[in-house]
């Protein structure tokens, strides 16, 4: 997978990672259920503002950012604004639009932020120890650490395959791609994950048998 970490160090790279996810989940759990657009707002223009601090690459990754989550929490808030217009009128659909994309565009933000000033081996690490009490009930925390690790990344690599869609078009068209982006980012998203899964499946089809089968297999041969 392509890594899009930011390895110039800044004092986000010096926070803990435990840290960093434990303020991450805490603020998810504070929006999602948020209708405040103060709270949005001040959120969305923290994480601006720790973007910014780090100088020019941390500007190149929000502007890039803004350009395809940005174009999701658009859609999303215009989606929002269709379904709730004929019954609650023009100003409680657009303020109730303009919270789903905020609140949308802030959770990308923190994650994104999260994801680009922590090594993935670092956040591995960390969601090993917290779920590693479930070993006791028999469930593969290397299989959970794994999946968490593969959403971690997959956000990340949506906005870039989004980015680079937009980019061809505007190369070949002179314009915005806008809505029209949509249908190449969804199908291009799904040949990705199946080439993803085809290697997963082939990765666990390769895995050395046990001791106890291997001694199986060969006292089988000798009789």
């Amino acid at each position: 997978m392509l890594s899009l970490y930011l390895s110039e160090p800044s004092w986000l790279h010096r926070v803990r990672p435990g840290t960093k996810l434990l303020v991450l989940a805490a603020a998810s759990m504070a929006l999602l259920p948020s209708t405040s657009l103060v709270l949005l707002l001040t959120v969305s223009l923290l994480a601006v503002l720790g973007y910014l601090s780090l100088l020019a690459r941390g500007r190149r990754r929000l502007v890039v950012l803004l350009k395809t989550a940005g174009l999701l929490a658009g859609l999303v808030g215009v989606f929002q604004f269709g379904l709730v217009y004929s019954s609650s009128g023009l100003v409680l659909a657009g303020e109730l639009a303009l919270v789903s994309a905020l609140r949308l565009l802030a959770l990308v933000m923190l994650a994104d932020l999260v994801s680009v000033t922590t090594p993935i081996t670092e956040m591995l690490a960390v969601f090993r120890r917290i779920l590693a009490p479930l070993n006791r009930l028999g469930v593969s925390t290397d299989t959970l650490t794994l999946l968490v690790g593969l959403l971690i990344r997959a956000t990340s690599l949506i906005q870039q395959r989004l980015q680079t869609i937009q980019d061809a078009y505007r190369v070949r068209c002179g314009r915005s791609a806008g809505i029209r982006a949509v249908a190449p980012l969804v199908r291009q998203t799904f040949e990705a994950n199946h080439r993803l899964a085809e290697a997963l499946e082939a990765r666990s089809l390769r895995v050395q048998p046990s001791y106890q089968q291997a001694t199986g297999q060969a006292s089988s041969s000798r009789d």
